[in-house]
């Protein structure tokens, strides 16, 4: 019997996991999650030439129910044992409930990164089948309430269609919580066919983020068009934007900020000097930390804003 730290949301140890390694058969294993994982057949391939050449490496994870074990990571490890005709597994059985294995997996990855669409289908299960609230969802996996609920939108609210382009690439997690979800709600056709644009003619997430703006801003008609040629709108709307649009304003905000740099940094040597009266240089010095603040701050805005895109 073999024991692993439990970590809680804070990756703090708060009990230990009891678990046992057995071989199994394969019809042994209830593959009761395996409507929320994303099969990857190239990793499927590699996995199963690896499994041919070395072994199985890495056991399945699962939790036991009366003579069956129920498989939750290592879906993909399966189908490669399936594909090379093997009938056993190596396993881990874990000592714990179905529901607390569950929110291991959200806390601590299993096989590989969850995509949204997995995770979302995670906190469906606890959600529905386990009767969890989203706060308490949260507080175990170490994500606001909020994380929680945008995840099961992402899962409840959008079409089949639009779901299968989430993990493959052209849709990201962002544009479908905030695009695609709310769109779909107020008009699930529209959202198909932006969807299905994004998935041959992708756009950035500020992009996005204007198309959509003036989406919900506008009659039937124009929406019409802009659901038609989602890039012949933004095409337009950069080329009447940039004639004096925001863009040209911060550059030109920021050039002045940079000359007013240029000119303080010249006058450094005349206005910091050695034994300067402390008031004056206190408040100097406030000055000069303050200025460094804001530019750190600035940068760090802009990696935000950056991040998704």
């Amino acid at each position: 019997m073999l024991c692993q730290p439990f970590l809680n949301s804070e990756n703090i140890i708060t009990t230990t996991i009891e678990m046992e390694h057995q071989k199994t058969d394969l019809h042994q294993l209830e593959l009761v999650y395996s409507h929320i994982r994303i099969s990857n057949v190239k990793r499927i391939h590699k996995l199963a030439a690896s499994i041919s050449r070395h072994g199985q490496l890495e056991p399945l994870v699962t939790v036991a129910k009366q003579n069956k074990f129920i498989l939750m990571d290592g879906y993909q490890r399966y189908s490669a044992l399936r594909q090379i005709g093997r009938d056993t597994a190596n396993i881990i059985v874990v000592k714990i409930t179905e529901e607390e294995s569950l929110l291991q997996l959200l806390t601590q990855r299993g096989e590989r990164q969850w995509e949204a669409v997995e995770e979302a289908g995670i906190i469906q299960e606890l959600h529905h089948r386990f009767k969890y609230s989203f706060s308490e969802i949260g507080k175990k996996t170490g994500r606001d309430k909020s994380y929680v609920k945008r995840r099961l939108d992402l899962l409840e609210s959008l079409p089949e269609e639009i779901l299968k382009l989430v993990p493959s690439g052209p849709i990201s997690t962002w544009a479908a919580n905030r695009v695609l979800v709310p769109l779909a709600r107020a008009n699930a056709e529209d959202a198909t066919r932006l969807a299905a644009h994004l998935d041959n003619s992708p756009l950035s997430t500020r992009e996005l983020k204007t198309f959509y703006d003036h989406y919900q801003k506008s009659n039937r008609k124009i929406r019409k068009r802009m659901i038609e040629a989602p890039n012949l709108f933004i095409k337009t709307s950069i080329t009447s934007s940039n004639k004096d649009g925001p863009e040209e304003k911060w550059l030109r905000d920021a050039g002045a900020v940079c000359g007013i740099l240029g000119r303080l940094q010249n006058k450094t040597d005349i206005v910091f000097y050695p034994n300067q009266e402390k008031k004056l240089r206190r408040k100097l010095l406030g000055e000069a930390a303050r200025t460094r603040r804001l530019t750190l701050s600035l940068y760090e805005s802009i990696k935000e804003q950056l991040r998704h895109d």
